[in-house]
């Protein structure tokens, strides 16, 4: 049994919620077991948001263990296949959990927290940001999510669903494309718009991973 763990943070406002809730959904309907959690104390204000998903993945032939399955919802410290942050001082702050070989997607969008906004702190620079998540995990790789929706919509409006297509096209999602677009559409209010969103974000995903890391 193979175990595939994905963690997604950012701040309340971003939709991290919905990209795990959404995972979690596509991996039931693929008939997965699945466990999770998430943060919802500052969803709405801002705050610290973060989300599990983990899935338990039968090999070819194998018969479902309870013994082997997953136990707990929250993923164990290093442990992160792919580790997904939609703000950049998020990224550093939550580093703990990515394994070693691990692949991290990180938003290049700053949500300042008050202090940096009262001058007491400052927002580390992308260089510094980078320089730091290095002595972790050297598999980094920059996206614009904001900046892409931006552009292509006039809003930020597209962020999350853009960013869960590029977490899609690094292939460490343990579900198949269709089905994520099978729940957008039977979840997600004006679910066209929402899966052109998501394909934007696949499309412009597999550029960046061709690309290679930060």
């Amino acid at each position: 049994m193979k175990k595939v763990n994905v963690y997604i943070c950012g701040v309340g406002g971003q939709g991290t919620m919905t990209l795990g809730q959404l995972l979690k959904e596509a991996g039931l309907v693929e008939g997965m077991v699945v466990v999770g959690t998430e943060s919802r104390g500052a969803s709405q204000r801002e705050g610290a948001v973060d989300s599990h998903v983990r899935f338990a993945v039968l090999e070819k032939g194998e018969k479902f263990d309870e013994r082997r399955s997953i136990h707990s919802s929250l993923i164990p410290v290093r442990q992160a296949d792919l580790y997904l942050s939609m703000e950049m001082a998020e990224t550093l702050r939550n580093i703990k959990y990515v394994s070693e070989d691990g692949l991290i997607i990180m938003n290049r969008y700053e949500i300042w927290p008050p202090q940096v906004r009262t001058g007491e702190a400052e927002y580390p620079p992308l260089e510094k940001v980078v320089e730091n998540l290095k002595k972790f995990n050297n598999n980094i790789y920059v996206v614009n999510a904001n900046q892409l929706s931006e552009e292509k919509y006039g809003d930020y409006s597209g962020v999350n669903m853009i960013f869960l297509g590029m977490a899609m096209a690094t292939g460490k999602i343990p579900v198949m494309v269709e089905t994520v677009e099978k729940v957008i559409r039977e979840r997600l209010w004006n679910p066209e718009k929402n899966i052109e969103q998501f394909r934007l974000g696949l499309e412009e995903g597999k550029k960046i991973l061709a690309a290679g890391p930060a």
